[in-house]
């Protein structure tokens, strides 16, 4: 639906609303989103439920995503005079972006936790490398004895090895800068930007990736049509016993198919911080309660420094998108 120019009667003529407010996460607050954005013109409206959440979506000049529920085309054509959402996350799955494009609405993200992504993709790394779980586990049972144990033994310096990155984007290069410096050779492939990021990160095809690389990390962006992209056909060139780690989107992997290449010793180890669905079916989950598989509660992007700098963010590029859409004045009074 093409954007509406008359606000209903008793709204404010500039109006944001959250599709799905954060109202889980631990102190969060809108404060500085409602600061920086009343002080522009705009008014931020924080629905307390879902029936005024879907009263305020229609008179919504920008909507809020922070990615719990989707915004689906359904969605999309309830919003009369939307121009532009703003995604609480780099990812920006929840949208229809298609959708969206075709109402002739923005849609953004924010980068703001690409360190804390690349610091915990390295964090999980190396704790599959050292085999961290295992020594401490073991250290608990009061087993000091290592001829006693297996994974001391199958640990390998890790200057030499060479880490394949899947999506060579901002997190999967911070990745590969990461792994460099504790000495590995890095690799990468990317749908979207084949050519080679920069001089020591080598683009290869996926299936070459995943033959010669000793560890993979997934780090692309997720495409919620496209079909999974690492599949058995994929997992199938996998460098018998490589390490895999992703703390991208659950909905990249075919768990199944990680699930036996786990089994036939094609994936040696796995650390997941996303799965699909999340939190998984503990009734038909393949990879969980495995030794084999590490796994954290999709955290990867959390830090103080994340948590104090997305609002600011947020509210800073939905007035952008609001002045390029001319719903709002440069001065901050509404543009109509």
């Amino acid at each position: 639906m093409a954007p509406s120019q008359t606000p209903t009667s008793g709204e404010p003529a500039v109006m944001v609303t959250i599709v799905d407010p954060l109202t889980w996460s631990r102190d969060f607050s809108y404060d500085v989103e409602n600061s920086i954005l009343s002080a522009a013109g705009v008014t931020l409206r924080v629905p307390e439920d879902s029936a005024e959440r879907d009263r305020l979506l229609p008179q919504a000049d920008a909507i809020i995503s922070s990615g719990i529920e989707q915004v689906d085309a359904a969605t999309i054509d309830s919003l009369e005079r939307c121009v532009a959402i703003q995604c609480y996350s780099v990812g920006m799955n929840a949208i229809d972006i298609e959708a969206a494009t075709s109402a002739g609405i923005q849609v953004a993200n924010v980068n703001v936790s690409v360190a804390d992504v690349a610091d915990h993709t390295m964090a999980l790394l190396l704790c599959l490398e050292r085999r961290l779980v295992p020594m401490f586990e073991a250290t608990e049972r009061h087993e000091w004895n290592l001829r006693n144990l297996t994974d001391p033994w199958e640990i390998r310096r890790l200057e030499g090895r060479t880490l394949g990155i899947v999506g060579a984007g901002r997190i999967g290069r911070a990745v590969a800068v990461r792994a460099r410096v504790f000495g590995y050779k890095t690799v990468a492939h990317d749908i979207v930007d084949p050519v080679p990021a920069e001089p020591d990160l080598e683009m290869v095809p996926i299936s070459e990736l995943f033959a010669c690389s000793d560890a993979i990390a997934i780090c692309a962006s997720l495409d919620p049509k496209a079909p999974k992209l690492i599949n058995s056909e994929v997992l199938a060139h996998t460098k018998p016993g490589a390490l895999f780690i992703n703390a991208a989107r659950g909905g990249l992997v075919d768990e199944g198919a990680l699930a036996a290449a786990l089994d036939d010793g094609r994936v040696r180890l796995a650390a997941l911080d996303v799965r699909d669905p999340e939190p998984p079916d503990p009734e038909n989950d393949a990879l969980g309660g495995r030794p084999d598989v590490l796994q954290t509660p999709h955290m990867a992007a959390i830090s103080e420094r994340t948590r104090s700098d997305i609002h600011g963010q947020v509210a800073e590029s939905i007035l952008r998108m609001l002045r390029e859409s001319g719903r709002l004045g440069t001065g901050g009074e509404g543009g109509e």
